[in-house]
């Protein structure tokens, strides 16, 4: 009988945990989502502490790849399996953090800025035959 009244607390401490991580969670994930990277890590690891949740470890290594912070990223997935083994997305994040995936990333995300950039190198390339050859 005595059992009962002290498995209450801890089992309503413990719903209570779940709950706000859930909340902390989703407050982080509609920060990274608005762009505010810092403030979405400053909720996820707060006291200078990284959680023991494997979402929030998740979510902290999409921060730090976004950000170009490959080797932080890294740790953060290892510690997600560790927590998650059996999680097959945090394996394959860890597999498009290899240099080769990086750049092609890299390239299809940017398809628009290299095309700016390609019309633009072509017009002044396309100006500067035809300054030279007016004055020859």
């Amino acid at each position: 009988m005595n059992e009962i009244p002290q498995l209450l607390p801890l089992e309503t401490r413990t719903a209570l945990q779940n709950c706000f991580t859930q909340i902390r969670l989703a407050r982080a994930t509609e920060l990274v989502q608005s762009g505010r990277l810092l403030e979405a890590e400053a909720a996820l690891a707060q006291n200078g502490e990284f959680p023991r949740n494997a979402s929030e470890l998740d979510l902290l290594a999409r921060i730090a790849a976004r950000q170009g912070r490959f080797d932080e990223a890294r740790r953060r997935w290892n510690a997600a399996i560790q927590i998650e083994p059996g999680n097959e997305i945090y394996r394959q994040c860890l597999e498009n953090l290899t240099p080769a995936r990086r750049i092609v990333r890299l390239i299809v995300n940017s398809q628009g800025t290299l095309l700016f950039l390609l019309v633009w190198a072509t017009i002044a390339f396309a100006v500067a035959v035809v300054v030279y050859a007016f004055r020859h």
